[in-house]
């Protein structure tokens, strides 16, 4: 008589469970990481593209705001910085990158830091910190 009651038992913690089981709720968490993960790569693929096709440049940090979101422990940062490249005139460039940890000594207003910049759209630069700046 145990083995049956036992088989109720299963029988009725598998209907509490399906009660409570949101197949819509799990469909779209997983979309949203999904997207999160896409974004992810493609600001690499972006950022690989710029490693090989982008003009190196320097730039003057003018401003840094922390936006509160963290991914895998790493902040995302809005970073002003006031760009110079070849003969132009400096100018300005706001974007939105993680603040790698090894880079919040050389993340700070005023700071220099060396770029890559996008040969068909100047606004799109990638930081590379830890380098050298020209």
């Amino acid at each position: 008589m145990g083995l049956i009651k036992d088989l109720f038992a299963l029988n009725r913690q598998a209907k509490e469970i399906n009660r409570n089981y949101d197949p819509g709720a799990q469909t779209r968490k997983g979309l949203e990481m999904m997207q999160q993960l896409n974004q992810t790569l493609a600001t690499q693929t972006q950022a690989q593209k710029l490693t090989q096709t982008g003009v190196a440049a320097a730039g003057s940090i003018i401003g840094l705001t922390d936006t509160g979101t963290r991914i895998n422990g790493a902040p995302v940062v809005r970073l002003g910085l006031l760009v110079e490249v070849g003969g132009r005139p400096p100018y300005p460039v706001y974007t939105e990158l993680v603040l790698p940890v090894e880079a919040s000594a050389q993340a700070g207003v005023g700071q220099r830091v060396a770029l890559m910049i996008d040969p068909e759209n100047h606004d799109n630069v990638l930081v590379r910190w830890g380098q050298l700046v020209i």
